[in-house]
């Protein structure tokens, strides 16, 4: 059995290329988000005929897009490991902070990946003009760490169940809610470019911390169990 306290060098990043080596091969994580973002950008910007839509408006519909094409990919974060019958295997491999964050870094570029797609599209096809990009830049950042982190742990939390997709939307929203109406407030104001949301922007901060701190704690139940 390797050495888990070098859990922040080998176990961590033989996780994460373990998963980027595996979609690289099969791509339907990658698939999913992609085919959902750009048929649902694709019908909104054919519904609008050209029509300029309000700054909340596009930004609520960012968010939209980002969030459930994220769900439509990320539940599969532990799908390969009960597939192939290797979730033994991992446990004995590396420590629960180990998979977690290997987990949740490939998450991360998966979600990463999406956003580099869907904004260039989004401002493109719906017509939309970024006063602020920096701004922009940053409520992504901090907004897909919020949705990579839930997202690891209620994937984590129902390897088991039947019924994942259903499950993994249902669960994840009402917990990403807080930060899903921040990021739409902050990405208003980066479209319109009237920037007042500072606040918002600490408490998406604090939010991904927190975040972060209560999956490591649970995650490590869920992993020995």
């Amino acid at each position: 059995m390797p050495d888990k306290s070098s859990i922040w060098d080998k176990p961590l990043w033989t996780v994460l290329t373990k998963d980027l080596t595996c979609e690289f091969r099969s791509r339907q994580a990658l698939g999913s988000l992609g085919m959902f973002a750009l048929i649902t950008l694709a019908c909104v910007s054919m519904s609008l005929g050209g029509a300029v839509l309000e700054p909340q408006l596009a930004a609520a519909l960012l968010w939209v897009v980002l969030f459930f094409a994220a769900m439509a990919g990320l539940a599969r974060s532990f799908v390969q490991e009960q597939e192939t019958g290797t979730l033994f295997t991992l446990r004995l491999y590396a420590s629960a902070p180990a998979v977690f964050f290997g987990k949740l870094m490939f998450n991360l570029v998966l979600l990463m990946g999406l956003t580099a797609m869907i904004l260039p599209l989004f401002v493109i096809l719906l017509n939309v003009d970024v006063l602020l990009p920096e701004v922009l830049l940053l409520t992504v950042l901090l907004g897909n760490l919020g949705i990579g982190t839930v997202s690891t742990l209620t994937a984590a939390m129902l390897t088991r169940a039947q019924g994942k997709g259903a499950l993994f939307t249902v669960l994840t929203f009402p917990v990403l809610l807080p930060q899903f109406l921040s990021a739409v407030s902050v990405t208003t104001q980066a479209l319109n470019g009237a920037f007042t949301g500072y606040r918002e922007l600490l408490f998406m901060a604090g939010y991904d911390g927190l975040m972060l701190a209560a999956a490591m704690l649970l995650f490590d139940i869920l992993w020995q169990d």
